[in-house]
């Protein structure tokens, strides 16, 4: 009797999971490839590498009188590069097998797991942080050439 329950519980769960399959859009349902691009712009890749850059000079020119400063600013720089060299690597994995896969190109935005964003709302998102890390080493750099 028992194992009747179980089973007849286990059944309704999947009927419930069924219904709700059964609500959802096409869009989720369809057949998608994995997209290692990110999908993001190279406008948004060439900001924030710039920001970086700028971060680490300013730093340098605000910092870079003394050995220890100048080592812990090329372990930084070090734990940058590996940082984004990693996601260049990962990138690369299965690249001549993904390039016979139709091509996903969002235009306008992106489609994110909370829905679809537009440019200005991923640009803000995604370029927040390295601006403002460059604009705080520049006022580093210039309190540091005040003083």
């Amino acid at each position: 009797m028992l194992m009747d329950f179980q089973i007849e519980g286990g059944q309704a769960v999947a009927a419930e999971i069924n219904a709700e399959m059964q609500g959802l859009s096409d869009r989720y349902r369809a057949a998608a490839h994995e997209s290692r691009t990110f999908e993001l712009p190279a406008s948004i890749w060439t900001t924030m590498f710039g920001s970086y850059a700028v971060f680490f000079g300013a730093l340098f020119v605000a910092t870079g009188r003394g050995v220890a400063a100048i080592f812990a600013l090329l372990i930084s720089i070090a734990y940058t590069v590996m940082y984004f060299g990693t996601a260049a690597v990962l990138n690369r994995v299965s690249a001549r097998e993904r390039e016979i896969l139709p091509q996903v190109h969002a235009t306008g935005g992106i489609d994110t797991q909370t829905g679809w964003m537009d440019d200005a709302a991923v640009h803000a998102q995604i370029l927040t942080v390295p601006i403002l890390l460059a604009v705080f080493a520049c006022a580093f750099a210039f309190i540091r050439a005040l003083v």
